[in-house]
């Protein structure tokens, strides 16, 4: 069984960690999750955090460890573990009018695998609907600050430039607009004017 040093090690040498300049690892060891539970996850060293990152912003928004949904995911690992959109599934069919019933207006439903992905769907949808439309219209509008994901073209779409600037060149057709923040307008302006 690997110790807690090597695994340390097999991570430094392979891993390609999300957001990270990875030279800081020459100095200090990089973080190594072992376990969680609810809200709460630990480290290789066993150091407890409450997990503000992952959980709340990626994918673990119901918290870890819930015992109904693993179980809900094995069975359907078992039954049909996956099929590509070009087809519907069970699952996908009763969920997608699940959501339609709640969403007014909205009936049809594209599901996704992340943030970035649902955005790079987006953008080719509105860029296909003004094509069929023959509006001649590509630009997509994104605001300063904003964070769409980290594909290159949702990186097009960012408004934060220190997530951009090591990435370019960007795909064409994206602007940026200022964003919306009376408190402190870019134009100098103040509210309600």
């Amino acid at each position: 069984m690997p110790t807690q040093k090597d695994i340390i090690e097999k991570d430094k040498k392979h891993l390609w960690h999300h957001l990270t300049q990875h030279q800081v690892f020459e100095n200090q060891d990089p973080k190594v999750f072992v376990e969680a539970t609810g809200a709460r996850i630990r480290d290789i060293e066993g150091r407890e955090y409450l997990d503000g990152a992952s959980g709340g912003v990626w994918c673990v928004n119901v918290g870890y460890g819930r015992e109904s949904i693993a179980k809900a995911v094995y069975d359907q690992l078992v039954q049909l573990p996956y099929y590509a959109g070009v087809a519907g599934t069970v699952p996908a069919a009763e969920y997608a009018e699940q959501l339609a019933e709640l969403l007014p207006d909205m009936d049809h439903v594209y599901f996704s695998n992340s943030g970035s992905e649902a955005n790079e769907k987006a953008f080719k949808m509105v860029r296909q609907i003004a094509h069929l439309q023959g509006s001649g219209k590509q630009k997509i509008l994104y605001r300063d600050r904003d964070y769409h994901g980290t594909t290159i073209a949702c990186l097009a779409a960012a408004g934060q430039q220190e997530r951009r600037e090591e990435y370019g060149p960007y795909p064409e057709g994206f602007a940026s607009i200022p964003h919306a923040l009376c408190y402190r307008c870019p134009f100098g302006k103040s509210y309600p004017n």
